[in-house]
């Protein structure tokens, strides 16, 4: 349920956006309609072969090319090529082909809006401090064309981040300093190539955009290469949770529930997104070590012996053993190594306490309890959730730090419902 004010925003961003489209429309110079055309096309296909950073998130090489639309023609036709360049794109996501026709509707509009709104302003600036649409950049334009880039950036990060905050109940400078901090390379590259494109084309016409569509497409392959990297290792990751779990049947979901409850708490803590993917990654893997304990221990129906839970307790160790090895996981395997220790300095394997455990192993302790609190135990049935949540407060000094239960506490206000275990 989308709040009042995300409403209002999405509506004030859908209203500005559209107007400045209409009277774009209205205002723009006929001369330039062939080649606003042309570049609207353009602008379809980079905007149609995106990179997904994850479900929802992506990046487009068409920034490029609104930029380059801004510095030759100015803020209406910008404006124009960029908002219906996007409207017109066709992308191909999981095998599901979307469009403007099968995506809802108050989507594509805040699509459009927001980009036009960025496009438009990004076009004022460059004319208000003295640059000229269409004339040659080098050298006399290079810094103007420079900061048009810059305010085509921000905005358009801006109006994304703000309603990014909205949704997810982050705060606003949070998203802007972390949540965005992996696009300022790729902005910076692709403003350069944008300011390189139209100095071609105003010199060398239609050619330029041939040419510089070839090193486009080398950087949105390079970049795929990368994140198809980085899928395999979560396809990885995922593998060895369904083997843990079809392994241990008592703690089938488990692991996916400890992932959901800790990405409340990383928000809380203001974690970056980037911070809170390896979090997740964490909470995925925090039993792994329990792969090598002998099942008749495992799934044992009834309280372990002390021989017994001894025995167990010696799987965070497995696991940083496990994950020691891998460089993409430098961090995460301390933080699993970690999950069990206490605040006072009577949990394991290491018997560290107070600041000595990272903020990131409180918050998979945390979740963890909570998660195995409201589940069935061979021994006990589940816990409610307000009674699990009192046992989780009571112990704040023992085994919880005062700082993760301030998060605890705040996450579980804003997300009451979803504090559950998940099958």
């Amino acid at each position: 349920m989308l709040s009042k004010k995300l409403i209002l925003y999405i509506t004030f961003i859908i209203i500005s956006g559209l107007s400045l489209i209409g009277y774009s429309i209205l205002n723009v110079n006929l001369q330039h309609i062939s080649n606003v055309v042309i570049l609207i096309i353009f602008s379809a296909i980079c905007e149609s072969l995106p990179i997904y950073i994850n479900s929802n998130v992506s990046v487009s090489v068409a920034y490029a090319v609104d930029l380059m639309a801004i510095l030759l023609f100015g803020p209406l036709e910008g404006a124009i090529i960029a908002s219906i360049g996007n409207l017109l794109l066709i992308r191909n996501v999981n095998g599901e082909i979307k469009c403007a026709l099968n995506i809802p509707y108050y989507k594509t509009l805040f699509n459009i809006s927001q980009i036009s709104i960025s496009v438009f302003m990004a076009g004022l600036v460059y004319k208000y401090l003295g640059g000229v649409p269409g004339q040659y950049i080098y050298p006399k334009y290079v810094g103007v064309a420079i900061v048009a880039s810059a305010v085509y950036y921000l905005f358009n990060s801006g109006i994304v981040a703000i309603l990014l905050s909205l949704l997810i109940k982050k705060p606003f400078l949070s998203v802007c300093l972390m949540d965005f901090k992996w696009g300022t390379i790729n902005f910076l590259f692709l403003a350069f190539i944008g300011i390189l494109m139209a100095s071609a084309f105003i010199k060398y016409g239609y050619i330029a955009l041939v040419v510089f569509f070839i090193p486009l497409l080398m950087v949105r392959y390079m970049f795929k290469l990368y994140m198809d990297l980085k899928q395999s290792y979560y396809d990885t990751i995922n593998a060895l949770t369904k083997a843990l779990e079809a392994k241990d049947k008592y703690t089938l979901g488990h692991s996916k529930s400890v992932e959901k409850l800790a990405v409340y708490l990383c928000r809380e803590a203001g974690f970056s997104e980037a911070h809170t993917e390896m979090v997740r990654i964490a909470a995925l893997l925090h039993d792994v070590g329990k792969i090598g304990i002998v099942e008749n221990i495992l799934n044992k129906p009834g309280k372990l012996s002390k021989e017994e839970y001894d025995y167990i307790k010696q799987h965070p160790v497995s696991g940083y053993e496990i994950l020691k090895d891998v460089p993409f996981l430098k961090n995460v395997r301390y933080w699993v190594r970690y999950h069990h220790e206490w605040y006072n300095g009577n949990g394991y394997p290491d018997g560290i306490s107070g600041r000595q455990i990272p903020l990131e192993a409180e918050i998979l302790s945390v979740a963890d309890v909570f998660d195995a609190l409201v589940s069935d135990r061979p021994y006990r049935n589940a816990y409610t959730r307000e009674e699990a949540y009192k046992i989780i407060v009571d112990s704040e000094g023992t085994q919880f730090s005062p700082r993760v239960i301030r998060l605890f506490k705040r996450a579980y206000e804003k997300n009451k419902e979803d504090f559950k275990h998940d099958f």
